[in-house]
């Protein structure tokens, strides 16, 4: 498999909802992430390619991203331009310091 990310992947499993622009809110779990961006399992996959998303990890915050992979166990996003708040959200994932909340999801 051809790898399309810059960064080195992070193995994680963690618990966040995934909001579109459409009103949409799926629960899902992160599996890994890199700098560029994640994987997102999802119970059911409503979500297509090229869609805007918001990441929330409450009570932290929430990353915005555009999906680039839909597949049949969820989705690749890539993340857009990070503020302040959402680069500090990235920087507790990937050092692992950003705890599961214990929610359920898939």
């Amino acid at each position: 498999m051809l790898e399309h990310r810059w960064g080195k992947r992070r193995q994680v499993s963690l618990d966040v909802v995934v909001r579109g622009r459409n009103g949409l809110t799926v629960h899902g779990r992160i599996r890994d992430i890199s700098t560029e961006g994640m994987f997102i399992q999802l119970a059911a996959q409503t979500i297509s390619t090229s869609t805007v998303v918001e990441i929330e990890f409450s009570p932290h915050g929430c990353l915005h991203s555009w999906v680039v992979h839909v597949g049949n166990k969820g989705i690749g996003v890539m993340f857009l331009s990070t503020d302040d708040s959402e680069q500090k959200i990235l920087e507790q994932l990937l050092s692992g310091r950003l705890i599961n909340s214990g929610k359920g999801a898939p």
